[in-house]
């Protein structure tokens, strides 16, 4: 079963700012990254989740996000 430990870091940081609704452009240039590599982050991230798209991998993150506890006070 997929979950966000499956996702490396720089997955789950493109996978915040795609819920954010960013562009690839946007986030290669708020990360300072290529395009490419964004594309790249995507594309394992779909893959690890088993999602199809980015709606879909977006739709994961959210559910997965609210299943981890609230860490602000």
């Amino acid at each position: 079963m997929a979950n966000l430990q499956n996702l490396t870091t720089a997955e789950q940081r493109i996978g915040d700012l795609l819920q954010q609704g960013l562009s690839n452009k946007a986030i290669a240039q708020h990360l300072v990254i290529s395009i490419r590599t964004v594309e790249s982050h995507i594309s394992r991230a779909l893959a690890k989740t088993g999602t199809t798209s980015r709606l879909q991998l977006v739709m994961f993150l959210l559910r997965e996000a609210e299943k981890r506890p609230n860490l602000q006070p």
